[in-house]
């Protein structure tokens, strides 16, 4: 490996800590290490840096080996030096810099042999239009599967009918509906596997049937009274609690979902207009809700009084340095139900609490007063009244009452075509 490419490589990783406003003493830090992994693989005569290398040189440097790149381990030395190391070797290979919490690549459970074809179906379901978070699920199915064949020495070109239930016989801890759709997903990529020729035709619809309640757990519907007990007990003062205040009044009042709110931009926000308009993560079809008054100065408050400086466009940010977006829904969740504690609202066991519940809250509570369906389907952001009817209007109980047949005509017309008979 050249020097100049190695200090290109080592530019690049330094620039993009400075694009992250790191302190120039943790970028000083960082460029020790980066140095030395240079000369590193200059004196290997390397021009790139695999996991393997670069765990050799995470031992070169602490006298600890890890058995993985990926493996956890608590020892901050380690920790540092790998952080650098995963840029150095990102920034050799082209790859975009990515500085946040934890640079550590994320598992990729496909086994490389089945990654080019992997990469395939994942492209084929983009090209059909699938949303962004329908191709993650059917990526982490098919990468499942791929890799349950690895382990089982099976062959794609001699897939069998046993080789599949096998598989979904592995998954019987998870629950219903998540089988349900790496079932779904299964099918999809069978189907791909024999269009391509690379597998035996029919497998996709020979799959064991699998039956599941579609409601496995009913979401809690908040009354107003508990959501304003709730908002009631946040600590507006401080910076974490203008952020979790207008994102759970956020949530409550226009019914965002989880995935939505994480990747809110401040760009999606048109104070003119006062409305907000995002492409839904789930669905990819835009949304344009109207920015309520009490939500949009709960927002104002904490962009201008709570959100930390940093370079995230996001409007809800993590508040530990770097200061980036929110990695998973869980660290968004959990939130509305910590809060609920301090409030003491009592939450009924086996009903599910988190941020998601708000949103179906806010569909009873709309369908209760009145509102017509497409307007609720609308605000909910569903292409079709059918799916909003199906899962939200069986929570109504009071207007499902007035569309109940009385048992006593029912008994009668009974009666009188037993007579007519």
């Amino acid at each position: 490996m050249g020097e100049a490419d190695a200090g290109a490589a080592v530019g690049r990783v330094v620039a993009a800590l400075r694009g992250a406003r790191r302190s120039e003493d943790t970028i000083g830090k960082y460029q020790v290490v980066l140095d030395r992994f240079a000369g590193f693989l200059a004196g290997r005569g390397l021009d790139s840096a695999s996991d393997q290398v670069c765990v050799d040189f995470i031992a070169s440097q602490t006298g600890i080996r890890l058995g993985s790149l990926h493996e956890r381990v608590q020892d901050k030395r380690v920790q540092a030096v790998r952080r650098a190391a995963v840029l150095m070797a990102g920034a050799l290979a082209g790859r975009e810099l990515v500085i946040d919490q934890s640079v550590i690549p994320a598992r990729d459970g496909c086994p490389a042999r089945f990654r080019p074809l992997r990469d395939d179906y994942v492209a084929s379901c983009r090209a059909r239009g699938n949303a962004e978070a329908t191709v993650a699920t059917k990526d982490k199915a098919a990468s499942r599967f791929l890799a349950y064949l690895d382990e089982t020495g099976a062959g794609l070109a001699g897939l069998g009918v046993r080789d599949v239930p096998g598989f979904l016989l592995r998954q019987r801890g998870l629950r219903g509906k998540t089988v349900a759709g790496l079932r779904s997903a299964l099918a999809d990529f069978l189907a791909f596997l024999a269009a391509a020729g690379r597998a035996p035709q029919g497998l996709a619809g020979r799959l064991p049937p699998h039956r599941h309640l579609r409601h496995e757990s009913e979401p809690h519907l908040w009354t107003a009274e508990e959501i304003r007990r709730v908002l009631a007990v946040i600590d507006r003062q401080s910076a974490v609690g203008k952020r979790d205040y207008a994102m759970i009044l956020l949530t409550a009042r226009l019914g965002l979902r989880i995935s939505d709110l994480r990747h809110l931009d401040l760009g999606d926000l048109d104070w003119r207009a006062k409305t907000l308009t995002i492409i839904q993560r789930k669905t990819g079809r835009p949304l344009s809700l109207p920015l309520l008054d009490d939500v949009g100065w709960a927002v104002i408050d904490y962009v201008r009084h709570g959100r930390p400086e940093t370079a995230c466009a996001k409007v809800f940010v993590k508040h530990r340095h770097p200061f980036g977006p929110f990695g998973c829904s869980s660290s968004v969740g959990t939130r509305l139900s910590h809060y609920a504690a301090r409030a003491q609202v009592e939450l009924p066991a086996g009903q599910a609490c988190g941020m998601h519940s708000l949103r179906g809250a806010l569909a009873v509570a709309m369908i209760g007063n009145g509102a017509p369906m497409p307007v609720v389907s609308a605000v909910l952001g569903h292409a079709s009244t059918d799916t909003t009817q199906a899962y939200y209007l069986r929570f109504d109980t009071g207007r499902l009452r007035c569309c109940a047949l009385d048992v006593e005509d029912v008994l009668g017309q009974a009666g009188a075509g037993e007579g007519g008979a």
